[in-house]
């Protein structure tokens, strides 16, 4: 099911790469279809917070008319940082996917735990999280 989503974020890390940026793509999808597209351009846009998933966000966002995606599943193409993952948490994203951990920048493995904790931004609903391995298995377990 996820899979030819991530093969679009795969291509879009890939662009990425080639303009010297960190090879992250993301998506956001809603209903099926693809509402936004990422892709890294820190390095490029001179932007510290120009991550493939921002701009995903940014771009469903502006295509919606409004910052809630409610309902909306975001797939990258690498753990979202504790930035992103605030981002996600705060456009009400219902799903998180992602392909491959990122070391020591992602929010599953910061200590942080921003998607899943539901002692930050109470009033928001906690996003499913899909890390690499299986269409429910929590990526930092």
């Amino acid at each position: 099911m996820h899979a030819r989503y991530l093969q679009r974020c795969a291509e879009l890390a890939a662009r990425a790469s080639d303009t010297g940026d960190a090879p992250v793509g993301a998506l956001v999808v809603r209903g099926g279809s693809v509402i936004g597209e990422g892709v890294e351009a820190v390095r490029g846009r001179h932007d510290a917070t120009a991550h493939a998933e921002i701009e995903a966000l940014r771009a469903a966002s502006r295509r919606l008319g409004s910052h809630d995606l409610s309902g909306s599943t975001l797939y990258t193409s690498v753990a979202p940082c504790v930035m992103c993952a605030f981002a996600i948490r705060l456009a009400r994203i219902a799903v998180v996917v992602w392909a491959s951990s990122s070391g020591d920048a992602g929010d599953a493995v910061s200590g942080r735990d921003v998607l899943t904790n539901p002692a930050i931004l109470r009033a928001r609903a906690l996003p499913v999280v899909i890390g690499p391995g299986g269409e429910d298995e929590p990526p930092h377990e």
